[in-house]
């Protein structure tokens, strides 16, 4: 596999009932203007690849209001799973404040991936905080953020494996951070 895609894998359920949505559109939209247009399978999924980078996902099914989910993230080599649950109904919601998404892989002194390692993200004045895991892998994906200034804590239990300082200044690009650990 190219490790400049990473997968998409997408399931749309009706929000109120958790019934897949069989021929629901997605329009994935990459901050260079490219659109990407898919349509989920009877189980209301859908899998496909695209290139590492921040995307804004409009969601749209008969009888439904269409969703748009800013900022989500593809690493190159890994998947990103969202599952999203649409509303009944006529119109369309709001569209959201401008996002994109942080990335990496974290990594030991000597290279290897460490999997299993908390990745916090804390805005410096304290008002907004994303939390995830890596993978197997080692990867991370941390959607939806918002322009600001963060800190990029990996730790586990309650010791702080690494720290890097990370500028959001442009939702247009999706931000890679590698992180290494010294020590465990």
């Amino acid at each position: 596999m190219d490790s400049s895609f990473g997968t998409l894998q997408c399931t749309l359920l009706d929000r109120r009932s958790s019934v897949p949505l069989a021929g629901a559109r997605v329009m994935c939209v990459g901050r260079d203007g490219r659109v990407h247009v898919f349509t989920a399978d009877a189980s209301g999924t859908f899998t496909a690849q695209v290139p590492e980078g921040a995307y804004d996902l409009v969601i749209s099914a008969r009888g439904y209001l269409s969703l748009t989910v800013r900022g989500i993230g593809i690493l190159g080599g890994h998947e990103q799973d969202v599952v999203r649950g649409l509303v009944p109904g006529e119109g369309q919601t709001l569209e959201g404040e401008p996002a994109t998404a942080i990335v990496g892989v974290v990594r030991d002194r000597i290279g290897h991936a460490v999997g299993n390692v908390m990745i916090h993200v804390n805005a410096d004045d304290g008002s907004t905080a994303y939390t995830t895991r890596t993978d197997r892998g080692g990867a991370f994906v941390l959607n939806g953020v918002v322009p600001g200034m963060y800190d990029l804590i990996a730790r586990t239990g309650d010791r702080t494996l690494a720290l890097e300082h990370v500028p959001i200044a442009d939702t247009r690009t999706l931000v890679r951070v590698d992180l290494k650990i010294v020590q465990l």
